[in-house]
Protein backbone atom coordinates (compact mmCIF):
# COMPACT_ATOMS: atom_id res chain seq x y z
CA UNK A 1 0.00 0.00 0.00
CA UNK A 2 2.80 2.70 1.30
CA UNK A 3 4.99 1.38 -2.49
CA UNK A 4 1.19 2.19 -4.38
CA UNK A 5 0.80 5.56 -2.66
CA UNK A 6 4.63 6.41 -3.90
CA UNK A 7 4.18 5.33 -6.99
CA UNK A 8 6.06 2.34 -7.02
CA UNK A 9 6.06 -1.19 -7.25
CA UNK A 10 6.74 -3.80 -4.80
CA UNK A 11 9.81 -4.77 -6.99
CA UNK A 12 10.56 -0.87 -7.04
CA UNK A 13 10.28 -0.78 -2.93
CA UNK A 14 13.36 -3.15 -2.78
CA UNK A 15 15.48 -1.02 -4.87
CA UNK A 16 15.47 1.62 -2.29
CA UNK A 17 15.02 -0.44 1.00
CA UNK A 18 16.19 -3.77 1.62
CA UNK A 19 13.18 -4.92 3.63
CA UNK A 20 10.02 -3.12 5.45
CA UNK A 21 11.99 -2.68 8.83
CA UNK A 22 14.72 -0.62 6.77
CA UNK A 23 11.70 1.74 5.96
CA UNK A 24 10.58 1.91 8.92
CA UNK A 25 13.80 2.63 10.81
CA UNK A 26 14.32 5.43 8.15
CA UNK A 27 10.57 6.43 8.77
CA UNK A 28 11.69 7.25 12.20
CA UNK A 29 15.02 8.65 11.88
CA UNK A 30 13.20 10.75 9.28
CA UNK A 31 10.40 12.03 11.62
CA UNK A 32 13.12 12.57 14.53
CA UNK A 33 15.51 14.92 12.24
CA UNK A 34 11.97 17.16 11.14
CA UNK A 35 10.56 16.94 14.40
CA UNK A 36 13.80 19.15 16.16
CA UNK A 37 14.25 21.08 12.83
CA UNK A 38 10.36 21.97 13.86
CA UNK A 39 11.93 22.59 17.47
CA UNK A 40 14.98 24.57 16.85
CA UNK A 41 13.53 26.79 13.96
CA UNK A 42 13.23 30.23 15.28
CA UNK A 43 15.10 29.55 18.59
CA UNK A 44 18.63 30.79 17.01
CA UNK A 45 16.78 34.64 17.13
CA UNK A 46 16.01 34.46 20.40
CA UNK A 47 19.37 36.30 22.12
CA UNK A 48 19.14 35.24 26.12
CA UNK A 49 20.35 31.52 26.22
CA UNK A 50 17.88 30.85 29.07
CA UNK A 51 14.82 32.27 27.32
CA UNK A 52 15.64 29.95 24.42
CA UNK A 53 15.84 27.25 27.19
CA UNK A 54 12.25 28.19 28.12
CA UNK A 55 10.76 28.52 24.83
CA UNK A 56 12.32 25.05 23.45
CA UNK A 57 10.32 23.32 26.22
CA UNK A 58 7.36 25.17 25.86
CA UNK A 59 6.90 24.30 21.82
CA UNK A 60 7.62 21.06 22.77
CA UNK A 61 5.72 20.28 25.56
CA UNK A 62 2.62 22.34 23.66
CA UNK A 63 2.54 19.65 21.08
CA UNK A 64 0.86 17.08 24.11
CA UNK A 65 -2.78 20.03 22.74
CA UNK A 66 -2.09 18.84 19.06
CA UNK A 67 -5.01 16.59 18.57
CA UNK A 68 -4.43 15.16 15.40
CA UNK A 69 -0.49 14.33 16.27
CA UNK A 70 0.25 16.16 12.78
CA UNK A 71 3.07 18.01 14.68
CA UNK A 72 4.03 14.97 16.93
CA UNK A 73 7.72 14.11 17.94
CA UNK A 74 8.20 10.07 16.69
CA UNK A 75 9.78 9.82 20.31
CA UNK A 76 6.53 10.44 21.88
CA UNK A 77 4.74 7.95 19.38
CA UNK A 78 6.89 5.34 19.00
CA UNK A 79 9.12 4.50 21.70
CA UNK A 80 7.69 0.99 22.46
CA UNK A 81 7.72 0.45 19.01
CA UNK A 82 11.99 1.24 19.32
CA UNK A 83 12.65 -0.60 22.71
CA UNK A 84 10.95 -3.65 20.24
CA UNK A 85 12.84 -3.21 17.33
CA UNK A 86 15.47 -5.41 16.08
CA UNK A 87 19.06 -4.44 16.82
CA UNK A 88 20.02 -2.48 14.12
CA UNK A 89 16.97 0.05 14.44
CA UNK A 90 18.02 0.97 17.89
CA UNK A 91 21.31 1.36 17.22
CA UNK A 92 20.31 3.60 14.51
CA UNK A 93 17.51 5.44 16.44
CA UNK A 94 20.32 5.77 19.58
CA UNK A 95 23.15 7.22 17.18
CA UNK A 96 20.78 9.58 15.07
CA UNK A 97 19.11 10.69 18.73
CA UNK A 98 22.17 11.70 19.88
CA UNK A 99 23.37 13.86 16.68
CA UNK A 100 19.85 15.25 17.38
CA UNK A 101 20.86 15.87 21.03
CA UNK A 102 24.08 17.51 20.24
CA UNK A 103 21.95 20.09 17.74
CA UNK A 104 19.99 20.86 20.56
CA UNK A 105 22.78 21.16 23.34
CA UNK A 106 24.23 24.11 20.86
CA UNK A 107 21.62 26.06 21.71
CA UNK A 108 22.12 25.36 25.57
CA UNK A 109 23.77 27.96 27.74
CA UNK A 110 26.46 26.53 30.97
CA UNK A 111 24.49 24.65 33.73
CA UNK A 112 25.78 24.17 37.04
CA UNK A 113 26.83 20.39 37.22
CA UNK A 114 26.20 19.27 33.71
CA UNK A 115 27.25 19.39 30.39
CA UNK A 116 25.78 21.00 27.72
CA UNK A 117 24.92 17.24 26.35
CA UNK A 118 23.36 16.48 29.89
CA UNK A 119 21.18 19.23 29.84
CA UNK A 120 20.03 18.41 26.32
CA UNK A 121 18.96 15.04 26.92
CA UNK A 122 17.76 15.81 30.73
CA UNK A 123 15.14 18.16 28.49
CA UNK A 124 14.56 16.22 25.72
CA UNK A 125 13.68 12.68 27.70
CA UNK A 126 11.82 14.68 30.32
CA UNK A 127 9.67 16.96 27.73
CA UNK A 128 8.90 13.82 25.44
CA UNK A 129 7.81 11.64 28.63
CA UNK A 130 5.68 14.53 29.71
CA UNK A 131 4.12 14.62 26.41
CA UNK A 132 3.32 10.96 26.08
CA UNK A 133 2.21 10.62 29.61
CA UNK A 134 -0.04 13.89 29.27
CA UNK A 135 -1.66 12.71 25.86
CA UNK A 136 -2.65 9.20 27.74
CA UNK A 137 -5.01 11.48 30.18
CA UNK A 138 -8.16 11.96 29.26
CA UNK A 139 -8.78 15.25 31.50
CA UNK A 140 -7.90 18.61 29.90
CA UNK A 141 -6.54 19.65 33.81
CA UNK A 142 -4.61 16.41 34.20
CA UNK A 143 -2.44 16.93 31.11
CA UNK A 144 -1.91 21.15 31.81
CA UNK A 145 -0.96 19.74 35.37
CA UNK A 146 1.61 17.18 34.12
CA UNK A 147 2.92 19.61 31.34
CA UNK A 148 3.31 22.80 33.65
CA UNK A 149 4.94 20.47 36.33
CA UNK A 150 7.19 18.95 34.25
CA UNK A 151 8.23 22.76 32.60
CA UNK A 152 8.47 24.06 36.53
CA UNK A 153 10.64 21.52 37.31
CA UNK A 154 12.54 21.91 34.14
CA UNK A 155 12.89 25.75 34.31
CA UNK A 156 13.99 25.18 38.48
CA UNK A 157 16.49 22.43 38.12
CA UNK A 158 18.53 24.21 34.60
CA UNK A 159 18.05 27.36 36.61
CA UNK A 160 16.68 29.17 33.83
CA UNK A 161 14.49 32.24 35.53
Amino acid sequence: EVMGRAGLTVGGFYAHFPSKDALVREALLFGLTRSVERMLAGLDRIADPKARVRALISQYLAQADDPDLEHACPMTLLLPEVARADRDTRNAFAAHTGALLDRIAERLPEIDGMTRRQAALFVYTSCAGAVSVARAVASPEARQRILGTTERALVRALALV
